[in-house]
């Protein structure tokens, strides 16, 4: 039985990593930050040392722990974002070097193609020009990802993966505008509309750019099929393919919701890109994936998750 070393396997992304590579019979350990302090560097070593004396050999890393989030976020702690995803990264394959870990998967993003790209985002454009400058530190840590895995593995002959991730949504997810993505943030603003019996709800741009979105159910499932994928550095998109309008998706949110007020486009705000949405060639013949969750039941799960647990969601910072 593999043994798998998952960091962030609290969080969104990682709890779902987690059960899928539980269901699948891999052995994965997952230590909280505060045990194992991948930016501070406190518990690393001590935590290891444990793992290999009960289990042996670590066999794979799956780097999903990150600090992201929103717009806010975003522009508001550019610093902070940099430094800590940029000091995670390099513990984790310090980690794999010194302990001769056979494979690192660290979790890309589709932040971390150009900023002016438009229309299906091909892995052989993700070095094709800037990020965009509201994603720009968090993008760049990505980047700084692949740099990472291709030095580690020409220097010490550390293996890998690398898969770019698009916009995901699902239970745990973040749900408020500093720390949200897009669906999450839409969600809290049409539960707490029906909640408050309001009869409208204002939202930026006329819903016409289109996005690509990925269940964290499918996301999780992708990442753990690449457990067992040969070493290969060329970037695989993790999305569906198919580009849904922002508008579609706040209708489909609003029905789930039960919210039966009037949605007002404010076309003094800014759109954003027209399309960006990710090419899913690669994932289909290299890892054998394809999303099995459609739109419309993930956000109907994603929505009744919310407002089953709406105060604990709330609390989250």
């Amino acid at each position: 039985m593999k043994t798998v070393l998952l960091t962030g396997g609290s969080g969104f992304l990682g709890r779902h990593i987690l059960a899928q590579a539980k269901a699948r019979n891999y052995r994965v350990v997952a230590p909280r930050s505060s045990e194992f302090d991948l930016v501070g560097g406190d518990g690393i070593e001590s935590y290891v040392d444990l793992v290999r004396s009960r289990f042996g050999e670590i066999d794979t890393i799956i780097h999903s722990a990150a600090y992201y989030g929103g717009i806010g976020i975003n522009q508001a702690e550019q610093a902070t974002i940099f430094y800590r995803n940029n000091q995670m990264t390099l513990r984790v394959f310090e980690l794999a070097r010194q302990h001769k870990i056979r494979k690192v998967i660290p979790i890309g993003s589709a932040c971390a193609y150009p900023g002016a790209l438009v229309g299906d985002l091909e892995e052989t454009n993700l070095w094709d020009g800037a990020l965009h400058e509201s994603v720009e530190a968090y993008g760049s840590s990505k980047r700084m990802q692949l740099i990472g895995q291709k030095a580690y593995y020409k220097q010490f002959g550390i293996e890998g993966n690398h898969l770019v991730l698009a916009n995901m949504y699902g239970p745990h997810d973040v749900f408020n505008e500093y720390r949200g993505h897009v669906v999450g943030s839409l969600i809290k603003k049409f539960v707490d509309a029906k909640l408050n019996g309001a009869n409208q709800i204002v939202l930026w741009g006329d819903g016409t750019p289109q996005r690509d979105f990925i269940s964290v159910h499918d996301a999780a499932r992708a990442i753990v099929l690449a457990i067992e994928l040969p070493h290969d550095l060329d970037p695989i998109n993790i999305g569906t393919g198919e580009g849904t309008q922002i508008r579609e998706l706040a209708e489909i949110i609003g029905k789930a919701a039960g919210f039966k007020g009037e949605i007002v486009w404010d076309t003094t705000k800014p759109n954003g890109v027209a399309r960006k949405v990710l090419s899913t060639e690669r994932c289909r013949t290299r890892l054998g994936f394809q999303p099995e969750t459609s739109l419309e039941a993930g956000i109907g799960e994603t929505v009744a998750w919310y407002s089953a647990n709406k105060a604990e969601a709330d609390a989250r910072p």
